[in-house]
């Protein structure tokens, strides 16, 4: 086996918490997270429950490619092929804008991007590399629906992209990566002992002792943790991004004034509680301390976290743009629904971390999240301020709970908390 070196991305590199997210990447982040913004164009219409499920298809077709590129950033650090990933930002940029014809047109061309993507990300890593953190990210099962899409209508095309996916997700977890780099080895040493029996094996041609072992490649999980936050961030970004556009084009009365600033509360709040006191934070101490999560879990909770703070942020922009008059069904669920997603996958990481117990989970994020599914239903007997509101009071009660129990309010400030405060 090559032995692993910090240009392999080795976990043991001496460099793994110094490093940064590069120029380029965060260049990468901000196309993603563009496409991610064109999402809410689905919304718009309604939404109907059809609407919202593909919202969520396109969602984890473009995090896919997002987590794919940038676990290959993260391994190759400065050997990473800039004009490579610079194409992949393009296809990520042709699919942003192909998400407003979707899905009257254009929804053949997102499928054709998408393929090319994934395959082209495929390729990125040579031969004879396994990664054996996240495998998923060179098996390709998943495209092949999408590949048989481009032959089939509509809706039986996005019942493809949701079986791809669901087939990724399934690659995530079936796979083992320690075990895919075992198979690997295992295939060479029986195809190298094959040439050796053959009756036209040289010696002189051919050293069966000089054939390069399969190289096992790790993520470096410093860098990783902080890409995983700073997406976070440019999401949250993206919804002040669109309360601020939906304020500019309302009459500033004191109940839109009032809803655009309880709709930034909602996201400050949110970003505290996930880069100051949740997930992002949790990653980081568990690196640093040398903690072992497998990154499958670690990749899946993040997809979780940031889906549904788009999707909450998406509500917010749409409950900004009806501000007057009750709200539709589909609005009321983008934005509890999305806050419902974020304390359910909150509690299920944090629980699962072993960090919290049960008295933490039953302290806000179960209460929060059944009482966002409650606002849900109650959304349509309800104005857009009122709902707003509530949804803030949800977010500021999980963040008040944190700073207290966290020493902030003890002389103003006090050691942080490590076991209760992570989510």
């Amino acid at each position: 086996m090559v032995n692993e070196t910090p240009e392999t991305g080795s976990a043991e590199s001496p460099e793994t918490h110094e490093r940064h997210a590069s120029w380029m990447e965060l260049f990468f982040d901000l196309v993603a997270v563009a496409g991610i913004g064109q999402l809410t164009h689905l919304l718009h219409r309604g939404p109907s429950l059809g609407d919202f499920g593909l919202y969520v298809v396109l969602y984890l077709a473009f995090w896919m490619v997002w987590a794919c590129i940038t676990l290959y950033g993260n391994i190759a650090r400065d050997q990473a092929r800039v004009p490579l990933m610079l194409a992949a930002m393009a296809g990520l940029g042709l699919m942003a804008a192909a998400v407003p014809g979707i899905p009257d047109r254009h929804s053949t061309t997102f499928a054709a991007v998408y393929v090319l993507v994934r395959l082209g990300s495929e390729h990125l890593w040579g031969r004879g590399k396994v990664v054996v953190d996240w495998p998923a990210v060179q098996l390709t099962i998943g495209v092949y629906p999408w590949l048989i899409s481009l032959w089939v209508p509509e809706p039986a095309k996005y019942w493809l992209w949701a079986a791809g996916l669901a087939l990724d997700l399934w690659v995530m977890f079936a796979i083992s990566g320690e075990r895919m780099l075992a198979e690997s080895r295992k295939r060479l040493r029986a195809r190298v002992q094959r040439l050796q029996q053959s009756p036209r094996f040289d010696p002189d041609r051919f050293d069966p002792d000089k054939v390069p072992e399969f190289e096992a490649v790790h993520a470096d999980p410093g860098h990783l943790g902080e890409r995983l936050g700073l997406f976070v961030i440019i999401v949250l970004g993206e919804g002040v991004i669109g309360i601020i556009t939906a304020l500019g084009g309302q009459r500033w009365t004191a109940a839109v004034v009032g809803l655009a600033f309880a709709a930034f509360v909602i996201l400050a709040g949110l970003w505290a509680l996930t880069l100051l006191f949740g997930f992002i934070p949790r990653l980081m101490t568990e690196t640093v301390a040398g903690a072992d999560e497998p990154w499958q879990r670690i990749m899946l909770t993040h997809c979780g976290i940031t889906g549904g703070l788009a999707t909450l942020a998406a509500g917010l922009g749409l409950a900004m743009d009806h501000a007057h008059g009750h709200l539709s069904t589909g609005v009321g669920w983008a934005l509890c629904g999305g806050a419902a997603s974020y304390f359910a996958v909150v509690g299920v990481s944090g629980l699962r971390s072993g960090n919290v117990g049960w008295r933490w989970l039953l302290t806000w994020p179960l209460p929060c999240t059944v009482l966002a599914v409650g606002l849900g239903f109650a959304a349509t007997h309800l104005t857009a301020l009122p709902l707003v509101c509530a949804v803030a009071v949800l977010v500021v009660w999980p963040l008040l709970w944190e700073t207290w129990a966290a020493g902030k309010w003890r002389n103003g400030s006090g050691p942080a908390r490590e076991t209760d405060a992570a989510t």
